[in-house]
């Protein structure tokens, strides 16, 4: 992938990258090269699950499955990282398929050694990457007596190991629980399993005054999840006693901020939380950046 080389970036704009850490820091190095100041304000943490051992034990029954789907990143290293040390993915005629919502994710499974020809996932030209998109590419393959696992992450406390989330009670398209819909409304079964937990992070007292001074210089504001515009929400307004009384009445009005969503649903959360701007871009490199230099 060509991305732009660096320029110039006294007069841009600070770009904050709400990511986990672990993700963070290669966007960080690519948007510094194409000559943008970065910040880093993680607005989610990511935690082992609280029981390997259905992890461990899903390697043991992977033939059971006729594919298993990863919704991230942090699903495949949770998954893998459980791989006993003298097993590989299958490649015989019983072998699962392997499902994920994008091509970044797509590129974590070949480098896990999953052979690319078991790998579905969206068409790089796809409008979104997200179940609704890779469901139009798998959709085939699933008939009565197929069987699903979802390999996902919960929020701190919220799921046990392989349970399925409580229901959404919307019908229309809303990520695993729908595409969940479409597998067993085909006529299969769906199973799920917990790979890692979501929380809010835990800022240092450094990091509070670093998110008002992106604030207040117009900065734009990555956001890859709706849960890192709640979570920041929440540590704006729950910040330390003494440096909420130092911050001032206006410490959560981000109607000057600009938001960069990588999702609709992630816009819609962004404008929620009162972002005066808010742009829609794919998720890839380079899209992202082609969309921060249209911004103003």
């Amino acid at each position: 992938m060509s991305v732009p080389g660096p320029v110039g970036s006294s007069h841009r704009r600070p770009i904050v990258i709400t990511r986990p850490v672990a993700q963070a820091v290669a966007w960080q190095q690519a948007l510094q090269a194409a000559g943008h100041p970065v910040v880093l304000l993680p607005c989610l943490s990511i935690h082992p699950a609280p029981d390997l051992h259905p992890l461990r034990a899903a390697w043991a029954e992977l033939c059971q499955w006729n594919a298993l789907m990863f919704v991230s990143a942090n699903a495949i290293d949770a998954f893998f990282a459980q791989r006993p040390a003298d097993m590989q993915w299958p490649q015989d005629a019983h072998a699962p398929r392997a499902w994920v919502p994008g091509p970044a994710s797509a590129k974590a499974l070949e480098a896990a050694a999953v052979p690319a020809h078991l790998i579905d996932a969206p068409s790089a030209q796809a409008e979104q990457f997200d179940s609704e998109s890779l469901w139009e590419q798998v959709r085939s393959q699933v008939g009565s007596g197929f069987q699903l696992l979802v390999v996902r992450g919960g929020r701190t406390g919220a799921l046990s190991p392989v349970s399925p989330p409580a229901s959404t009670g919307l019908s229309t398209g809303i990520g695993r629980e729908w595409l969940a819909e479409q597998v067993e409304s085909a006529g299969g079964s769906v199973g799920w399993l917990l790979a890692y937990v979501r929380g809010a992070p835990t800022w240092t007292d450094t990091e509070y005054p670093q998110a008002v001074k992106a604030r207040d210089d117009g900065a734009v504001w990555l956001f890859s999840s709706s849960e890192c515009v709640a979570h920041l929400q929440a540590l704006m307004h729950r910040g330390p006693a003494a440096w909420r009384n130092s911050a001032g009445p206006g410490q959560s009005d981000w109607s000057d901020s600009v938001a960069l969503a990588t999702h609709p649903r992630i816009a819609k959360a962004a404008r929620a939380a009162g972002f005066g701007t808010v742009h829609l871009t794919r998720p890839g490199l380079a899209d992202v950046l082609a969309s921060i230099e249209s911004i103003p």
